[in-house]
């Protein structure tokens, strides 16, 4: 017999020991990849949404009494005012967040804070820049505004925040931007501020930016800024919640205590499951609490035209 060295030769020993070591490698990477992926499908993540937040001067824990509620789950809320030392003087009203109330939020598992409104300008045309950089320094992603939309990755799907003033209509380039957005990670959420006095029912240019929204492919939509509740709806694996009303405010300039989280679930970075819990908003630095009347108001969410709600206590699916 000869030897393997003779008859093969070293060369071709190497190249097959080399091929069999490329293609096990190729089959460890398959297996892990299919892995990822398999884990990737059946990972659920859960998102809480909020309305109209300002904290003011606040210092005490106004979302404590909801953190049981909360834990767990990635926070969007809309940030009303920028976050100032002081604010120019003047008769019109002005909005602001301290800087060392922004903790609180952070510790309540808000991850992306809008702040695009018709507030962001209160301390000057520097305060949208100086909103970005203090919610950066306490880990929240800021959206809108100069800084464009967030992303940010949970159980490795990018969910992509798109934030607008619709204070001034509907942005000539909505569609497009939106479009863009979407190119940015695995789920689109468009978020919107519209101002005028408390109403139950959507605004023209909310239902106009809400349709944009839905047919650029974003799969999970929210309102704010009037300070009422609107009606939530379930279109297939779309959500939209067309007013959340007020979370916390720390302003004589709103009554309204009517006030609803939005919690969705997703698996595989798709839209899972949705619902809504009432809520009491925190006014004038008193913390937000679960609605003594949860099903007053879903009869309420009934009446204005919302989808058909499944009621469990101080919740209710839809």
């Amino acid at each position: 017999m000869r030897s393997l060295s003779k008859g093969m030769g070293l060369s071709m020993i190497r190249r097959s020991l080399g091929a069999w070591a490329g293609a096990t490698i190729a089959v460890i990477a398959t297996i892990t990849l299919l892995h990822a992926t398999e884990n990737r499908s059946v990972a659920e993540i859960r998102l809480w949404f909020g309305g109209d937040v300002n904290l003011g001067n606040a210092r005490n824990p106004v979302l404590k009494q909801l953190e049981d509620i909360l834990k767990g789950a990635a926070g969007i809320v809309n940030l009303e005012g920028p976050v100032a030392e002081q604010l120019p003087s003047g008769k019109k009203l002005k909005l602001r967040n301290a800087r060392e109330a922004l903790g609180q939020l952070r510790e309540a598992g808000v991850r992306v804070a809008g702040i695009a409104n018709n507030h962001a300008l209160d301390a000057g045309a520097s305060g949208p820049q100086e909103t970005v950089q203090a919610l950066q320094r306490v880990g929240i992603v800021p959206s809108g505004g100069p800084t464009g939309p967030a992303v940010f990755s949970a159980e490795g799907i990018r969910i992509v925040v798109a934030t607008y003033d619709l204070s001034g209509g509907v942005p000539p380039k909505l569609e497009k931007d939106l479009d863009a957005a979407r190119q940015l990670g695995d789920l689109l959420i468009a978020s919107f501020h519209v101002d005028g006095p408390p109403s139950y029912l959507p605004r023209p240019e909310l239902r106009s930016a809400v349709k944009i929204a839905l047919e650029v492919g974003a799969k999970i939509v929210v309102a704010h800024g009037t300070h009422a509740i609107g009606p939530v709806e379930r279109r297939n694996d779309l959500v939209v919640a067309w007013g959340l009303g007020n979370l916390v405010f720390n302003c004589d300039c709103t009554n309204e205590r009517e006030g609803l989280l939005l919690e969705v679930t997703l698996r595989g970075g798709k839209v899972d499951s949705a619902s809504v819990i009432p809520i009491e908003a925190g006014l004038r630095g008193e913390p937000a609490r679960l609605s003594s009347d949860p099903d007053g108001v879903f009869d309420l969410l009934k009446a204005i035209g919302s989808a058909k709600l499944f009621r469990n206590g101080q919740r209710a699916s839809f």
